[in-house]
């Protein structure tokens, strides 16, 4: 263990510490079954343990990356990894590629974002380098950071279209899974009116069904309302929110204000509140399953990668150019290679003493 890096006699107090938050913030929006599935992904793979432990990276990194906290702080995803990347409709219906969850934004040390995406792709494919996954991040960072903006996939970027949007079968299998979901027995009053609200017309009778996807949120209610709609299946998840594990760098609303930041052209039917967000769900509308992702990986995804954090950094003219600025001093690659190296050895530490308990 590096000097300042936290106990691993620690995390059972950290964990304890943030699921007793989590049950008083979220009172009857939390889902117990959920919680107890999370327990179980956090021991499957060091991959799934870093999407399931957002708060504990927000305890760990001034402590295992001092060097970057004077960093200049942008509004930042917060959690960014691999899975947190995914598909959706813009408000013009064309299919979009990029960050899709915003649960955990804060105004952080812009190169933190950097950092977790790193150590994600190095858990996810153990032998890809830290000094290739660093030199691949900046390269797309730097593009992004020159010239931000969406990565819309209707006539550039098709390499990326091809690569994720869904075909035939699994937009069958899509539809098929939400039709076969048993109906959920009890929706929160406040969830189910968010899904009611949410349905492109009153007088829709939806089926109400529970929802599992992710790690990081597993405890926290999810639902979907699903119906025939004007010849077709309609689909509508709910979410409940947490504030963000970011304590120092959390604001309201930044979420929603990243989500539709200057530089995004975003998910028209996805919304940012205080206690839950709601999105459209279909075979198109979704992140990236970390198959999918271990299939496709290579140094172009995570150039495109990079490229994208830049351009949500980027939402704030005086935070992009405090982030130009500061970028120009920071020499090659290796000081985010040995970010990334860090913070993957210490997950990876940090995931085999959970999964001995």
């Amino acid at each position: 263990m590096s000097a300042g890096e936290p106990g691993l006699s620690e995390l059972a107090d950290s964990i304890a510490a943030y699921e007793s938050r989590m049950r008083a913030e979220l009172g009857d929006r939390f889902d117990a079954e959920g919680l107890e599935r999370k327990h179980k992904r956090m021991r499957e793979h060091p991959f799934l343990f870093l999407r399931a432990t957002c708060w504990r990276w927000a305890e760990a990194a001034p402590l295992i990356c001092p060097e970057l906290m004077d960093a200049p702080r942008a509004p930042s995803v917060g959690d960014a990894h691999a899975g947190n990347f995914g598909l959706w409709r813009d408000a013009g219906a064309r299919l979009v590629w990029g960050v899709n969850d915003f649960d955990e934004a804060a105004r952080l040390p812009w190169p933190l974002d950097l950092v977790r995406l790193g150590a994600s792709i190095s858990l996810a494919v153990p032998d890809w380098k830290a000094d290739a996954i660093a030199d691949a991040i900046l390269d797309g960072y730097r593009e992004g950071a020159a010239a931000p903006g969406p990565w819309v996939l209707e006539r550039d970027h098709l390499w990326l279209r091809d690569a994720f949007a869904a075909n035939d079968a699994q937009r069958e299998g899509f539809w098929a899974e939400l039709q076969q979901a048993e109906p959920a027995r009890v929706v929160p009053p406040e969830l189910r009116d968010a899904l009611v609200a949410a349905l492109p017309e009153p007088g829709l009778e939806p089926v109400f069904s529970k929802r599992e996807a992710g790690a990081g949120s597993l405890g926290r209610g999810r639902f979907v309302a699903w119906c025939e709609h004007r010849g077709g299946p309609l689909a509508i998840e709910v979410k409940a929110m947490l504030p963000s594990c970011w304590q120092a760098g959390r604001e309201p609303g930044l979420a929603d204000t990243m989500l539709r930041g200057r530089h995004r052209s975003p998910d028209f039917s996805c919304r940012y509140g205080a206690r839950f967000v709601v999105r459209r769900l279909a075979p198109n509308s979704r992140k990236l399953t970390f198959a999918e992702i271990g299939r496709a990986l290579a140094g172009k995804l995570v150039r495109a990668m990079g490229t994208d954090l830049a351009s949500i950094h980027a939402c704030e003219a005086e935070a992009q150019a405090a982030v130009r600025a500061d970028l120009k001093h920071r020499r090659g690659h290796r000081w985010l290679a040995d970010a990334i190296e860090r913070v993957a050895r210490w997950t990876v530490k940090e995931h085999k003493a959970y999964a001995a308990t």
